[in-house]
């Protein structure tokens, strides 16, 4: 560990922007993992025999920039990150794998019951037909809660919780109904109670609310999903191209 750590008193760069750079270079080549820890202020400042105020002006610069976070009791860590470049249509699984964690989900609601009236438009269900499963995971990577996922299906698709595996889409792969096309909308929201205790935050932090109406073949809609999402743990991109019929005026 203290070799991911080195620095090099010959470089006239200060010392802690050097334990900066050498901790995102470990990110970068992956020697430091989403949702691994990283030694304390004291531990790291006795390995490199620096000063511990200089461990802590470093760490507080990669808090800010929220490529570390301090989970209170338990120490710093890496944080998660996840990138979803738009349009592309990816699960949470193929996310976490790209930014180099493991998805982890930990069911907190599972029922199944008859659909709203709004849940019936969306998912295009009418009577006798309109039974709905819904399930709520708290989404994390590497152990670290990042979101909380509702997502409501029509009741043929699952007929015992037990069957679905950690990836909803890979589940839909396999019964034949796989998610081609999704439409997404985004809103920011505050965290009520039921949130913030399953993601570790203070009530009314900012979040941001994804959701989405996912179809399959034939344009059949298979999900209607909202994830509450901590937002310093993704990033959304999309490319925009201006309109062939543009022209300056």
């Amino acid at each position: 560990m203290s070799a991911v750590f080195a620095l090099d008193p010959s470089d006239g760069l200060p010392l802690y922007m050097q334990l900066i750079n050498v901790i995102k270079s470990a990110i970068a080549k992956g020697q430091l993992r989403p949702g691994d820890a990283v030694p304390s202020e004291r531990e790291l400042g006795e390995m490199l025999a620096i000063a511990r105020g200089t461990v802590r002006k470093a760490f507080q610069q990669l808090f800010e920039e929220g490529i570390l976070i301090r989970q209170q009791g338990a120490g710093t860590f890496v944080a998660p990150h996840l990138r979803q470049s738009l349009p592309l249509l990816e699960s949470f699984s193929e996310m976490a794998d790209a930014s180099g964690g493991q998805a982890q989900s930990e069911l907190v609601g599972y029922q199944r019951r008859i659909a709203s009236p709004q849940e019936c438009q969306t998912l295009q269900l009418s009577a006798p037909h309109n039974e709905v499963v819904e399930l709520t995971r708290v989404r994390k990577i590497n152990g670290i809660a990042i979101s909380v996922q509702t997502a409501v299906l029509p009741a043929q698709l699952l007929e015992k919780i037990t069957d679905l595996p950690e990836s909803l889409y890979h589940y839909l792969d396999q019964k034949g109904m796989p998610v081609l096309r999704a439409t997404q909308r985004f809103a920011a929201v505050a965290a009520d109670d039921r949130l913030a205790h399953y993601l570790g935050i203070r009530q009314q932090t900012p979040l941001l609310l994804v959701t989405r109406r996912g179809c399959s073949h034939n344009d059949v809609p298979v999900e209607y999903t909202r994830t509450w999402c901590l937002s310093d743990y993704h990033d959304f991109s999309l490319e925009l191209r201006k309109s062939d019929t543009d022209t300056d005026a």
